[in-house]
């Protein structure tokens, strides 16, 4: 839960109850998404046609509803966001490991998350997909030799959109709530002017508007509010990441972050052994 909530650094709660609140989290997640419709995997293989983009708006929202949390949390001081972690950016092989999982998603109509939660459902193609992407994460690590060097090229550091803009966090947060609302209803739009839906489903998008549209003034509501709040608490630190996904050399004594030592949970910020320097390469 480093990347959302990073309770045990902050001591909120143990190590044994984080590894016990999967349960309860896999099950919520799993419920949400059965009645989604995303344990069907011709429901996900149709938003790559534009047929059905109830997955797309649904991660838009998800998004969304994420980045207010976050922000909201940490401006109260619930979440201590130098605690977090930061993912790097290895910008080819990323691209290049993007296209693959599309390519597996728009074939299977699974992605791993969905299939698991559709193996409760008892679906067989969903049990096919499992093995499938078993079998490729084990291939994987056994001809790792053989591409590690590609999977560790092209390291960019940790960016993050405000640095790369240039924009306050709090603007950027409401601009990209208004590009992800924007970009749900563009998809909306293509999916009934290529496709016109039947009418039972013209009928369930209305239901669904009234829900929605709440809930979208409301997103709307709080990012305009909370893209005036002050943003120097938001981040307490310099932006990079206190864990590496690169092999690391040991920091010199005189290397180490002033005051580190003092945290016992947090680990020391290492340079990956053959990275370049920030800004580098990217």
């Amino acid at each position: 839960m480093d990347i959302v909530a990073p309770l045990v650094k902050t001591g909120v709660i143990s190590e044994t109850v984080n590894l016990w609140l999967a349960v309860p989290i896999g099950f919520i997640f799993g419920f949400g998404l059965y009645h989604a419709g995303f344990t069907d995997s011709r429901k996900i293989a149709r938003a790559f046609y534009l047929r059905d983009v109830s997955v797309p708006v649904v991660m838009f929202s998800a998004i969304v509803t994420g980045m207010l949390g976050l922000w909201l949390m940490s401006l109260v001081g619930f979440i201590d966001t130098s605690f977090m972690y930061y993912l790097p950016t290895y910008l080819t092989p990323m691209a290049v490991g993007g296209v693959l999982f599309g390519i597996g998603m728009a074939i299977g109509g699974f992605c791993p998350g969905t299939a698991a939660a559709s193996i409760a459902t008892g679906r067989i193609d969903a049990m096919v997909f499992v093995v499938g992407f078993l079998g490729g994460s084990i291939l994987f690590g056994d001809l790792f030799p053989v591409w590690g060097d590609f999977y560790n090229s092209d390291y960019c550091g940790v960016y993050r959109l405000d640095e790369i803009f240039g924009m306050n966090i709090g603007l950027l947060v409401l601009v990209l709530t208004v590009v992800a609302i924007a970009g749900s209803l563009l998809m909306r739009l293509g999916e009934y002017w290529f496709w016109s839906p039947p009418p039972e489903q013209n009928l369930t998008a209305r239901q669904a508007l009234i829900y929605e549209v709440p809930l979208v003034v409301l997103a709307l509501v709080i990012a305009g509010v909370m893209a005036f709040f002050p943003t120097g608490s938001f981040l307490k630190q310099e932006a990079s990441s206190w864990y590496i996904i690169q092999r690391q050399a040991a920091p010199a004594p005189t290397q180490q972050r002033e005051g580190a030592a003092a945290t016992p949970f947090k680990e020391q910020p290492q340079v990956p052994a053959v990275a370049p320097a920030r800004g580098e390469g990217c």
